[in-house]
């Protein structure tokens, strides 16, 4: 269905949604007074709600005269709207509401005339508990006592729930801010405080600090009992985090990235920071995103922003970092200069991403994170491998359409486009041309185009000539990628070398991408040698040399956004001497392409057994990332094992991970990279779990009791595996201390850590119990969606909580959050026979999920892709792992 939107919309059906374009807003001058408590009765049931009051004062300049003006509203009551004109005339307006479009249609008694002037409206909302426009987030402390929060989510078109507006990114304003607020309260905006003044009755006026020129959706108000950090200045502005009560002791590290991410991104972008002198930061109990940019009010989930530095894992740590410099990233792309409209999202999310991960990378050189960059791509890759995809940039027919895009195609496949172009055309010449980019736009919107230019013209300063347009457009605006197959050529030291769109389940399309090929190779008697060549022909022979290939290496440094198929004779002279010929994301890259392979089942595809064997090549192993991939497959290939043959596997499983572990042992040597204490919990948990490893098991017990004594005696890294283990093997007793220990977790990442290991536990009892949570109010509805997906997605429990999940729709749906439900529904993928297959298809075609249609094409399009696997594997492995038991019955003869 995503792709009747991408290939199928009118003109006329995208201007349906849009705003006319003869009234241009110029400032806004808004008072709030949220958090109005309102009780109401009905027989012995008593409802609370809280209301919001406000009026508003919008100077516009009106391009031709006109009776009537339309901005949009959405679940506002709006009691009256008038608009004076220059010379102060007042002109009275009747307002009529559009629910399909979200329009407040003002019809004046009078004409309008042409020139600017000031519509003035009052108006009442509802603090809704849906985490989206001006809602409502609850906290208690520990006396169980309530405390309310009134806080912002705009992004995407939800500033219109809080405030009538022109909210369109394009027609960006000034706002002026004033908040009536308990006297005892914080309230927090995107400028600074400038006067807060007593207005009697336990109330108080805050007013602040006029923002920049921006779109709606980077308004922001907060509004609770906060404690802030203490601050921290970076060239000047002052950076604050701020939280709940309690929780200053978590805040070090986020100052930290904080203003490492302000100085690195004035030095990139040779400009400073628009928003004025002050960041703020802030965890918000309830929030159904990972964080939102709003331009010096950032707020975040609260585990994106608060850690125990010295408890926290290493992935724990490089979330929090890797979150905060994309939020910081977007104070320059995205809200200085902001895309045109929504279908250049990735203007926004797709450079945010990349940038993230280069000044992460200068923050934190020894953690490597462009290998860890490889794990956020491989995902983008097998989305982007679904017929169901769509383009980086993609054309929006309706609000709702929006917060589809918010995806792993959007952020890393366009993040990933970005890398490419940035290894291939050099990191200087990329921030040439965006400094050019930020001195032609600068508080202005631009398209993808504009920047595609900007970069060209960059690369033409440094001397070279790249056709950055004609490669970044195609890129940019062509759903899928290609698979780049290689063999050596007819001649000596020549390579032939051939793509097409690689797709789980091919569709036939014949696209041809020019491919930015990084080519690495060594022939007989000579050097390693490095070259890079643009490829944009079906096929195409490559001339190295005149001597025998030892190795070539497509995709060297692992920058591009295409799979690599070796022939069987070039694949083995790369594994020949794995460890040293290949880079670890480029043998990451081998056997992520190579599971891939498997998944497509095409008719010249790696098999399931062909990839055990290939996993042989690697028992020397020592990257987490590149483990990552090993692991997730083994565990994909143990669900489609059975009986004896599933003890054979897991026995194969020890055989193969266990004396990688035992190199390792339990307890940290002195000096280990951060993928190293990774490595350890990976393959622990995978020992532990599938493998059935009894003596993994027994000493996670032990290790387990150890780090409940004393949270600094186990590494952190390995406290998520033991959690795991003991889950997966845990009876009542486990289940009762893990549901306590998650009501006592000094931080949010801890509680999540067991409140998603309930699920593991086999007894189905107990998982039934963890699946009823979900729904209990007991777990915060922005987690609980995904501790409901994680349980539908595992084998022992998956059929249960989906039948769960279809007895409660109507309750689900009203509950959640409504872009935590097509996540959730995602991992219906999992349930992967015919029969359940059958279940899903009939569902999802009776009920449609709002914001979801693109995502439930892709679950069941994965779901085919699953079932096809079980199908087309099982039998290959029963015949392998049968082969494998006689042969080592033999050899013990």
């Amino acid at each position: 269905m995503c792709m009747l939107h991408s290939k199928g919309l009118s003109v006329s059906k995208q201007k349906e949604f849009r705003l006319p374009k003869h009234v241009i807003p110029i400032n806004y001058k808004i008072t709030l007074t949220p958090g109005i408590k309102v009780t109401t009765k009905t027989g012995d049931n008593e409802e609370v709600i809280y209301k919001f009051t406000g009026v508003e004062e919008v100077k516009v300049n009106v391009l031709h005269s006109t009776d009537r003006i339309v901005l949009h509203s959405a679940n506002l009551e709006i009691h009256s709207a008038s608009f004076v004109t220059k010379k102060g005339k007042r002109i009275e307006g009747i307002v009529t509401l559009d629910p399909k479009n979200e329009f407040a249609i003002i019809t004046f008694n009078g004409i309008v005339p042409k020139g600017k002037g000031s519509l003035h409206m009052s108006f009442t909302g509802i603090h809704n508990t849906k985490l989206k426009g001006f809602y409502l987030s609850q906290w208690q402390d520990a006396d169980k006592n309530d405390h309310q929060i009134f806080t912002t989510q705009f992004e995407s078109t939800d500033a219109r729930q809080a405030f009538p507006c022109f909210d369109e990114p394009a027609m960006k304003a000034t706002f002026d801010v004033r908040l009536i607020v308990d006297s005892t309260l914080t309230a927090l905006s995107n400028g600074r405080d400038i006067k807060t003044e007593s207005i009697g009755n336990g109330k108080k006026m805050v007013t602040y600090e006029r923002t920049p020129h921006m779109s709606t959706y980077l308004v922001a108000f907060c509004v609770g009992e906060f404690e802030s950090s203490r601050p921290v200045f970076a060239n000047g502005k002052e950076i604050r985090i701020w939280s709940i009560p309690g929780k200053n002791d978590l805040k070090e590290f986020a100052l930290e990235c904080g203003a490492f991410g302000v100085k690195w991104y004035e030095d990139f972008f040779n400009r400073p920071y628009f928003g004025g002198d002050k960041i703020d930061m802030i965890a918000i109990p309830d929030f159904a995103s990972g964080a939102m940019e709003n331009t010096g009010l950032i707020t975040y989930r609260d585990t994106a922003l608060l850690v125990n530095k010295a408890t926290a894992s290493y992935a724990e740590l490089a979330r929090v970092c890797e979150v905060i410099l994309h939020e910081l990233a977007h104070q320059w792309n995205g809200n200085e200069v902001t895309m045109d409209d929504w279908d250049g999202l990735g203007l926004n999310e797709s450079f945010a991403t990349i940038m993230a991960y280069l000044s992460m990378n200068d923050m934190f050189p020894e953690w490597h994170v462009y290998n860890e960059f490889g794990i956020d791509r491989a995902g983008a890759f097998a989305l982007d491998s679904l017929k169901s995809t769509h383009a980086v940039e993609i054309p929006v027919s309706h609000p709702d359409d929006i917060q589809q895009f918010f995806d792993t195609i959007t952020y890393e496949k366009g993040g990933s486009l970005l890398f490419q172009y940035i290894q291939y055309a050099g990191f200087e010449t990329f921030r040439t041309g965006m400094r050019i980019y930020f001195e032609r736009h600068a508080l202005g919107n631009a398209t993808v185009s504009q920047l595609w230019d900007a970069l060209e013209e960059g690369a033409k300063v440094d001397g070279k000539d790249i056709p950055v347009r004609r490669l970044m457009d195609f890129w940019w605006k062509t759903a899928g990628h290609p698979v780049v197959s290689v063999a050596e050529g007819d001649k000596p030291g020549t390579i032939k070398v051939t793509q097409k769109k690689f797709q789980f389940l091919p569709a036939g399309d014949k696209d041809v991408w020019p491919v930015p090929l990084h080519i690495r190779y060594k022939l007989a008697g000579g050097a390693v040698v490095e070259q890079k060549h643009l490829f944009d022909a079906a096929e195409e022979t490559i001339t190295l040399g005149d001597k025998e290939i030892e190795f070539v290496v497509l995709n060297a440094g692992g920058s591009g956004f295409y799979r690599v198929d070796y022939s069987d004779g070039l694949r083995e002279k790369a594994l020949a001497d794995v460890q040293n010929t290949l880079q670890i994301i480029e043998r990451f890259n081998l056997v992520n392409d190579s599971w891939a392979s498997v998944r497509a089942r095409s008719e010249n595809s790696m098999t399931s057994t062909e990839y055990l064997e290939l996993v042989k090549s690697f028992s020397s192993e020592t990257d987490a990332n590149v483990w990552a991939v090993i692991s997730g497959a083994l565990r994909t290939v143990y669900g489609l094992t059975k009986g004896d043959h599933r003890q054979a596997f897991k026995q194969a499983i020890r055989d193969t991970v266990r004396p990688v572990f035992d190199k390792l042992g339990w307890t940290p040597k002195e000096v280990e990279s951060v993928h190293t204490l990774q490595l350890r919990g990976q393959l622990a948990s995978l020992l532990g779990t599938v493998a059935s490893d009894r003596d993994i098991r027994a000493e996670a017990a032990v290790q387990f009791d150890k780090w409940k004594a004393d949270r600094n005696s186990v590494d952190p890294n390995v406290v998520p595996a033991l959690i795991s283990i003991l889950s997966y093997t845990g009876n009542k007793a486990r289940f009762d201390e893990f549901l306590a220990l998650s009501e006592a977790a000094p931080t949010s990442q801890e509680k999540l850590r067991f409140l998603g290991a309930l699920g593991n536990f086999r007894e189905e009892g107990l998982y039934k119990e963890a699946i009823e949570l979900t729904l209990s109010g007991k777990i915060r509805t922005q987690d609980a969606p995904f501790i409901l997906a994680g349980i539908i997605g595992t084998e022992h429990a998956g059929e249960t909580a989906w039948d769960f999940m279809r007895a409660n729709w109507e309750k689900i749906v009203a509950t959640y959050p409504d872009n935590a439900v097509p996540r959730m529904v995602s991992s219906c993928s999992a349930l992967d026979t015919p029969e359940l297959q059958a279940e899903v298809v009939d569902f999802f075609a009776k009920n449609k999920v709002k914001e979801g249609d693109m995502a439930v094409a892709q679950m069941i399009e994965r779901l085919s892709v699953n079932v096809g696997l079980r199908e087309t594997e099982t039998p290959k492995l029963t015949s392998y792992l049968e082969t494998s038991a006689r042969a080592l019955a033999s050899s013990k003869a």
